[in-house]
Parts: C-alpha cells; structure tokens; sequence
C-alpha cells in the first residue's frame, strides 16, 4: 500500500475532501463492467454488528487464549468431555454466543445482499461464523471457517439452528 499523500492525507491520490470517492467509483466501473464478482469477506466484517475480534484488543483470544483448533477431532474421541467443555463457559465460547444472538447484520452486509439482488454479486466467501449474511438476505455464501449459529449432524450432514437444540443437557454419546 502506498504512503498517504501528505498533502490530502489519502493514499489514492485526489484533492483534499474527496477521500476515497475515486477509488469508489473505479470499483463500481469494475464491478458493473465484471462477468462474475466473488466478495471475499474478512473477519473484521462482523465487528460493527458486535461480535467481538478473534485476535487484537479486546478480542477472545487474546481474553481467553487460543482454543485447540482440533475441535472436531477431540469431539470425536470424547463427546462428552467437548460438550462438558461448551456447556461450562470457561474458554469464551458463551461470550460469542451471546454475541451471535444479539447480533444483526450491518450496512457492509445489507450492501452485498443488495449487489447480489442486482446481479452484480455473484458468490461471498466468508470467514465470518455469525450468519449474518444469511440473516441479511444472500444466498450464494461459502463460510471457510463454519457457522456457530448451526449445529450439523454427524451422520447426514443436515444443519439446524443452534436454538433449536438445548444444550444445558448433554446429548448422548
């Protein structure tokens, strides 16, 4: 990335006050004139709907330390131990669920259902966990790190919402 223009402050050229309305409307062109525009949505995107940063200040990770990325694996080996290990709260995952229930997607998301509405849109691929861009109205998503408002069945693969099955009871193993 270049270095701001020390005489507008922008690092994409322009007059004072015209912030990024250039690069704005290039990328409008570009869209308008593409045959298929894929939106590669990253973690941050979810942040001005409330759910908290992974990483950084204030982030769960930093709060509550990296969790064990062989979350399926050690399910595997010992469901009842993992389901103990959600149900008692004590490596944030409850703070992102709460944050998941209270969260409704933002303007960033309200936009990319809306180009994908027009036809500009054609596929989001998402590293968000929230569901929010479901909940906002797009349809054609890829979501490379899962959904944490939906539970998947091991044996068919079929998805349910989360708040359809109480977890305050562990299921069978």
């Amino acid at each position: 990335m270049s270095e701001p223009d020390p005489s507008t402050g922008s690092r994409h050229g322009g007059q004072a006050g015209q912030g990024l309305e250039q690069p704005v409307e290039e990328a409008a062109r570009l869209i308008y004139l593409a045959n298929h525009v894929v939106a590669l949505v990253g973690a941050g995107h979810s942040v001005e709907s409330g759910i908290p940063p992974f990483r950084g200040p204030g982030g769960l990770w930093t709060k509550h330390g990296e969790p064990d990325m062989r979350g399926f694996q050690r399910f595997m080996e010992n469901p009842k131990q993992w389901w103990e290990e959600r149900i008692s709260g004590t490596d944030g995952y409850q703070e992102l669920i709460d944050a998941l229930a209270q969260a409704k997607p933002n303007p960033g998301h309200i936009a990319l259902k809306e180009m994908e509405d027009l036809g500009y849109l054609k596929y989001i691929i998402t590293q968000n966990i929230d569901n929010l861009h479901q909940e906002a109205g797009s349809r054609a998503i890829t979501e490379i790190h899962g959904n944490r408002t939906k539970l998947r069945c091991l044996g068919c693969s079929q998805r349910w919402p989360l708040d359809q099955f109480p977890i305050d009871e562990l299921p069978p193993t």
